[in-house]
């Protein structure tokens, strides 16, 4: 997506300020645009996937999948006596008492068949959670108030416990309820590379899980009694006042190191959003000993990225430390905490300027200073609706989804569609963000600029824009995006995943990658109109595309702010070309 997505080779870029590599430049100077992918070029063709999947979500159209023994009605949970959820493993069984309703989405070949299911082992970790419907940090979008408060411990977990199986297969996570039975854990426990547990504050227990999960190398617990404070570890080596000691003793050693990673651990936990709780996960999954890329972004500068920077962007090192707002913007990345993507975003356009811009240019976009070789998740495996208004959609009909409410004359607007809420807690902690698709002059252009606001750190507010080149994918309702973004070329692979016939709401998924940046990323946003949500009667099938298309929760979708939308810049950087608007009609269908 846009912007905080892509903006981890920033924090790195920062180091340097900290390091204070300016005086290796400066004593080097004393002594002396990626192609978009192509329908061909992409890996395996996705129609055959995409009707293969349509009968099968067609054959088990059924409402959002729920726990077992969880009712269909929000707030009346019958929970079941099990208490444990098997390794992340989704089901797509129908709820017991819904009846099957329309929907444009194909469920998801990943939650039909999970690739951890024929994947050997590499980590296996074991979590203890509250039980007994115990709430979660993490909320239900705000405008809808009628699901609750937020979703159970239990429910939050297992669906960690999938996630990190789109990771990496091998990654696998058992999850317990406080009051399962101990001898189940300790079964778990025996041969677990990692443990975490979360809110466990009765002594009494505290001790007995102590125990139970006294040979797992590495674990955290985290908001639980001090016994089990107590137990939190890297490679059996314990996080505790003798080793803060050893740290102090000597800053360079093992034991700073294990001591940074479990405030690092705990600062993500206290954020109190799904993707940082997520990788809070994989961040002790690296610890443990087994590799996770996306953690390795994080790492500190060695020696060879050091002297790719002083040896070809010298002159643009030297160019931001003579810049304020250059300067400003390293101190204030590097203050940010780990992969706190909103405060690294922040930084950088409170502090805009070129000389930044320049210098991650060359440092990341021409050199790749930093050795970072992102790749695209390709898990979830999502695919795009295959029918729009009864009729198998084309790439025209596609298109003027996206183009949506774009155009001029009665009912239409300024733009295409205004984002309600998105997966990623990052981006879509900006408010007002506006959707505009459009056809260009040149045979097969198309172009999406969004536009969003974001308050500065001095208290302002401005507003950003970027343009997106896309270019149609295999299948229909499916497209690869690309842009630059402070010196970092992004490519995205999009898919509409469900829309509604009258056009009040639109489903789309994406994911991406900033290749020199080291950062892949997944996300869905649903948009509407007026950036409302929609009706309650759009509300189920938009639960249930959601989970079976795209394997997101609804209450990982963050409410986007568009109390205070006016004035934004909303002319589009090339000349549209309208489309016929399906706006005008309710049946009529592009060819």
């Amino acid at each position: 997506m846009l912007g905080p997505n892509r903006m981890m080779g920033s924090q790195q870029i920062a180091f340097f300020h900290r390091q204070q590599i300016q005086k290796i430049a400066a004593r080097k100077r004393d002594t002396s645009n990626e192609n978009l992918p192509t329908a061909s070029s992409t890996k395996p063709r996705v129609s055959d996937r995409v009707m293969q999947a349509a009968a099968m979500s067609r054959a088990m159209n059924a409402p959002a999948v729920r726990p077992a023994g969880v009712s269909a009605k929000r707030g009346s949970y019958e929970r079941s006596k099990s208490r444990t959820i098997a390794r992340g493993v989704p089901s797509v069984s129908t709820s017991p008492g819904s009846n099957p309703i329309e929907t444009g989405a194909v469920i998801s070949p990943t939650l039909v068949d999970n690739p951890a299911d024929f994947t050997d082992r590499k980590v296996k970790l074991v979590a203890i959670v509250p039980g007994g419907g115990a709430t979660s940090f993490l909320p239900f979008p705000p405008g809808l108030p009628q699901y609750g408060p937020g979703p159970d411990w239990m429910e939050v977990m297992g669906h960690m416990a999938m996630r990190i199986t789109w990771v990496d297969p091998g990654f696998s996570m058992d999850v317990f309820a406080h009051d399962a039975p101990m001898d189940d854990i300790k079964a778990a426990a025996r041969d677990a590379d990692v443990f975490l547990c979360v809110g466990i504050e009765d002594k009494a227990l505290a001790t007995d899980l102590a125990a139970a999960l006294s040979g797992v190398a590495t674990g955290a617990a985290l908001g639980c009694h001090e016994v089990l404070d107590a137990e939190t570890r890297v490679v059996y080596q314990p996080v505790n006042e003798l080793r803060r000691m050893e740290a102090k003793l000597v800053p360079w050693g093992q034991a700073n190191k294990d001591l940074r990673l479990m405030e690092q651990v705990t600062g993500l936990f206290d954020r109190k959003n799904h993707l940082d709780l997520l990788f809070l996960h994989l961040l002790l999954i690296d610890a443990s000993g087994t590799r996770v890329a996306a953690v390795d972004i994080n790492q500190d500068l060695n020696l060879g990225n050091v002297w790719c920077i002083a040896s070809n962007c010298n002159k643009q090192l030297l160019a931001c430390y003579k810049n304020d707002r250059c300067k400003l913007s390293l101190d204030c990345i590097d203050a940010c905490g780990l992969n706190d993507q909103v405060c690294t975003y922040t930084c950088i356009r409170s502090y805009q300027n070129d000389q930044f811009q320049l210098l991650a240019r060359c440092m990341l976009h021409k050199h790749n200073c930093l050795g970072n070789d992102a790749v695209r998740p390709e898990l979830p495996e999502v695919l795009p609706m295959t029918h729009f208004r009864g009729e198998p959609l084309t790439h025209d009909t596609a298109e003027a989804i996206m183009q949506g409410h774009y155009g001029e004359g009665e009912g239409k607007k300024p733009y295409s569609w205004l984002a309600v809420a998105g997966q990623n807690p990052a981006y879509d902690h900006f408010p007002c963000q506006y959707q505009i698709w459009y056809r260009g002059k040149a045979r097969g252009a198309f172009w999406y600029n969004p536009v969003f606001k974001v308050q500065t750190l001095d208290g302002k507010e401005v507003w950003r824009r970027s343009d997106y080149r896309c270019k149609r994918g295999d299948a229909p309702g499916t497209f690869y995006f690309s842009f630059m973004d402070n010196g970092v070329t992004s490519l995205e692979y999009w898919r509409i995943v469900d829309a509604a016939d009258d056009m009040s709401w639109s489903l789309y998924y994406y994911a991406g990658a900033a290749k020199v940046a080291g950062q892949a990323y997944i996300g869905a946003v649903l948009a509407t109109a007026d950036g409302l949500w929609p009706g309650a009667e759009h509300l189920e099938r938009i639960e249930k595309s959601l989970w079976e298309g795209c394997g997101v929760k609804l209450w990982e979708m963050c409410e986007v702010d568009n109390c205070d939308c006016g004035g934004a810049p909303l002319d589009p950087y090339h000349a549209p070309v309208m489309m016929p608007s399906l706006l005008d009609s309710t049946d009529t269908v592009l060819t």
